[in-house]
């Protein structure tokens, strides 16, 4: 299987160098790292140069090598999504809620879709039009992730409080419980069968199928809205999932390393 059908060029580079955590990464090193991918040298410099462009890579130039490295954009995305890979203690919880609260002209539909998206990475769910609201946890720094988003709109991230707090049917439909859950088990499956490929894999493979099986469990995991225990159903398979691709990331770190540690 060729990397294009599982996970895209941007993903491939950021998941490679994210999960590596090598400080930075020469050209050099980069191509190394993509050849199970079938990446071409030109596709690759596009890639770096657009992610460069995006804010999420800092480059620099030492002779006639180009050194890459996470940008704090790039940073701050790895951030939010390592938020998914470990379980979020809600112990201390005082039953706040996190609401934005917004205003916008109909005809803003550019700044309409930026502003979901926003909310939607800081798993967001709409309410009401214009109130948006998540269970308030700190760690999550989203006052440090909205300040400064609210420029050229009406809009003011709140903390509230329910006179009636929600019940565990009205959390599960606004946050379309059963289907996360449904793609946990799937992620389960998918862990399942690459156990028989990680098996007859050289560490090429083995690193192809860390970062295309990987990709496909991280965006599984980033779906989590990560709500406190007690608005979840019984059968949440979330931390399951979490203990199963521990272990098969790891095993499967171990099987790539021949391959990775070549300079």
């Amino acid at each position: 299987m060729r990397y294009i059908e599982a996970v895209n060029d941007k993903d491939l580079i950021y998941g490679i160098m994210a999960s590596l955590g090598e400080r930075e990464y020469s050209v050099a090193r980069l191509k190394a790292l993509v050849s199970p991918f079938s990446m071409s040298d030109t596709s690759l410099r596009t890639i770096l140069s657009r992610m460069s462009t995006q804010g999420l890579l800092s480059s620099e130039k030492r002779g006639k090598q180009a050194f890459y490295s996470f940008a704090e954009k790039g940073k701050g995305i790895g951030s939010n999504v390592s938020l998914a890979f470990c379980e979020p203690d809600w112990s201390g919880w005082n039953g706040r809620w996190w609401g934005f609260l917004y205003s916008l002209p109909s005809g803003e539909k550019a700044l309409r879709h930026k502003l979901r998206t926003k909310l939607e990475g800081c798993r967001f769910v709409s309410f009401y039009p214009g109130c948006w609201i998540r269970p308030c946890r700190e760690e999550e720094r989203v006052v440090q992730k909205i300040t400064g988003f609210c420029d050229g709109l009406k809009g003011r991230l709140i903390y509230m409080e329910f006179p009636e707090e929600l019940s565990k049917e009205e959390v599960s439909t606004l946050w379309k419980l059963p289907l996360v859950n449904a793609s946990f088990r799937s992620g389960i499956e998918v862990l399942d069968l690459s156990e028989k490929e990680l098996d007859r894999a050289d560490p090429a493979e083995a690193f192809r199928l860390k970062m295309e099986k990987g990709d496909e469990i991280v965006k599984i995991l980033f779906g989590d809205p990560l709500l406190p225990p007690l608005y979840l159903p019984v059968d949440w398979a979330g931390s399951e999932l979490r203990r199963r691709f521990a272990l098969w990331n790891k095993r499967a770190a171990e099987a790539s390393a021949p391959f990775t540690a070549l300079k």
